[in-house]
């Protein structure tokens, strides 16, 4: 059996497969807590949330060229040219990594990254001084656009409270459908939203679903 080599896939076209694969990877994410102004007889601050912030997919890869008299920046440039603005986005290109049948996911999406940082640094050196051997660190930061994020939100099980921003052809019925998988439970989100008309939604506002046992 072939060793999988891990790859980074470009959205519209093209990947860079690295030379060795990572010894280690490691995902992080942090929530923004903010403190609130309270009482100060308190031992602890009261505290709010803000917002999430991205997760993050650091790893460090290896790139050596040493046996084929080569120049290992012809191997990393591809991937360094990843944090670049392409000329047809007018922005740095939107990748997938992927090493082998392993992907990291969000529920059922397969999470998308920009490559935010990289930093190269060139560990050997052949006779005439070209480099043959370079190690290179590098930060994806998630990725995900406001449409995509809001899907996940609808995706969330309904013992949690959410939100649902109304499409058009949206009713009652089809948004307890898609929340609780039964249209016949329509009447928690009228009561929550205070709604007397199941078919009279507005297409563009935010309706609570409340969470059902």
């Amino acid at each position: 059996m072939s060793l999988k080599k891990a790859v980074f896939k470009v959205k519209g076209g093209g990947e860079y497969e690295v030379q060795f694969n990572p010894e280690s990877l490691s995902l992080s994410k942090a929530a923004d807590w903010a403190e609130k102004k309270g009482d100060h007889t308190l031992d602890l601050p009261l505290v709010e949330w803000k917002g999430g912030k991205a997760m993050k997919l650091e790893m460090t890869l290896f790139f050596d060229t040493y046996e084929d008299n080569a120049d290992v920046r012809d191997k990393t440039q591809g991937i360094e040219e990843l944090a670049m603005v392409k000329d047809e986005t007018h922005g740095p290109p939107i990748i997938e990594f992927q090493w082998g049948k392993s992907w990291f996911h969000r529920g059922n999406a397969v999470l998308t990254w920009n490559l935010t940082s990289f930093s190269t640094t060139y560990k050997m050196f052949n006779s005439d001084g070209v480099p043959v051997r370079a190690e290179m660190k590098v930060t994806l930061t998630e990725y995900a656009t406001e449409d995509q994020q809001k899907n996940r939100i609808r995706l969330q099980s309904p013992d949690h409270e959410k939100v649902h921003r109304v499409r058009p052809g949206d009713t009652l019925h089809s948004i307890a459908l898609e929340a609780y998988d039964d249209p016949s439970k329509w009447r928690p989100i009228a009561e929550a939203n205070n709604i007397e008309d199941p078919l009279g939604l507005t297409p563009g506002s935010v309706l609570r679903v409340p969470r059902i046992r």
